[in-house]
């Protein structure tokens, strides 16, 4: 399987962070997913950590269409710069307010946008999701473009409860339908727009809302926000993120970032037991989690590997150090893992189609 990691899996390690007063052990890990039609695919995913002693920005980006990966490495190398001259912008290691980081963070993420469409990539059906986190002053800000997630894992009653700090941007949210709509755009699924495209017997394919022009069979975005996508941008689908802020306490242990790919197949909570399990080795939660989610992916098309068709998947998996974490044997509190099954069974155990249409030929084909 190690020919299908974008990154040699031995290279995910465990790294620590020291921002201002807080302790930092995090890792970072990516896999290529699975096409049968397209077995040379690219990964389009890929991640970012960056810090120093006042802040430290985590992120991943989700690419998708025919430029993808360059799509979403082009936000990875162009962002955290771009954020870095804003945050200076706005004051620099002085600034304190909420209303500062949230500026700095929608003013990177739309510069970044008009980059990418200034670029030489052809972004016309093509971008990437940005999801990340903030970290200053005791504080996160999560930042969400697309339909990637960032969940925290909170202690309650000696029990981690998976918090999400980002809410997805997808055709099934009213406000985005409604947005989306103002901007011209129809939301159809593909089998709503060409019943043909149906398969017999396929019942159990989640075949996910889409957002279209209003006379034409494109762009069919199964997400409203993204960096790129210049056609979609027309209809509502652009760059501004959904900013959360709020103030860290001992309560909060872990945080995961990661792709759809991860979430597709994983509830939050299955995501944080299973991190919330490796807490003392990040790179092994990150590797973990991955693992989970491939075979999440073979069980719900009940194939083989070489039969499956599954999404790139990357995760981010950030834990916060406090003393008062240990107990007297300096170990924390287990939470069982929720059951796989009964996750599978509240998801309606539906597999998701293909959410990206991949390239031209395949929109045309409608």
């Amino acid at each position: 399987m190690s020919n299908h990691y974008r990154y040699n899996p031995r290279a995910a390690k465990t790294l620590s962070a020291k921002v201002g007063d807080l302790s930092i052990r995090y890792a970072c890990f990516s896999q290529r997913g699975r096409d049968p039609d397209h077995p040379q695919k690219p990964n389009q995913d890929c991640f970012g950590h960056h810090w120093n002693s006042s802040a430290a920005f985590f992120a991943v980006y989700d690419g998708h269409g025919p430029k993808g990966e360059q799509c979403s490495g082009f936000v990875q190398k162009k962002l955290p710069s771009i954020l870095k001259r804003q945050m200076e912008e706005h004051g620099g290691v002085d600034w304190v307010t909420t209303d500062d980081i949230h500026q700095a963070l929608q003013k990177a993420h739309v510069e970044c946008n008009t980059q990418l469409h200034e670029s030489e990539i052809d972004d016309s059906l093509s971008g990437t999701t940005s999801v990340g986190v903030y970290v200053h002053d005791g504080r996160i800000t999560a930042c969400n473009v697309g339909d990637s997630r960032l969940v925290l894992g909170t202690m309650s009653h000696d029990e981690v409860k998976a918090v999400p700090l980002s809410r997805d941007h997808t055709p099934y949210r009213p406000d985005e339908v409604s947005r989306c709509m103002a901007s011209g755009a129809r939301i159809l699924s593909m089998g709503q727009i060409d019943p043909g495209s149906r398969v017999e017997g396929d019942e159990d394919v989640e075949d996910p809302p889409r957002v279209w022009a209003r006379d034409g069979k494109y762009p069919g975005t199964a997400f409203t926000r993204s960096l790129g996508d210049s056609v979609a941008e027309e209809l509502g689908v652009n760059a501004e993120p959904e900013l959360l802020t709020m103030a860290l306490s001992p309560s909060e242990r872990l945080l995961c970032i990661a792709s759809d790919g991860v979430f597709d197949v994983m509830s939050n909570q299955e995501v944080v037991d299973l991190c919330f399990q490796h807490r003392n080795d990040p790179a092994q939660a990150c590797i973990s989690l991955i693992d989970k989610s491939h075979n999440e992916w073979l069980l719900n098309d009940d194939c083989n590997e070489e039969q499956a068709n599954y999404d790139d998947m990357t995760c981010i998996c950030i834990f916060f150090d406090h003393p008062e974490h240990t107990d007297e044997e300096g170990s924390l509190t287990h939470t069982p893992q929720a059951s796989t099954h009964e996750a599978r069974a509240a998801r309606q155990g539906k597999r998701v189609r293909q959410k990206t249409l991949q390239n031209l030929d395949e929109m045309k084909a409608l």
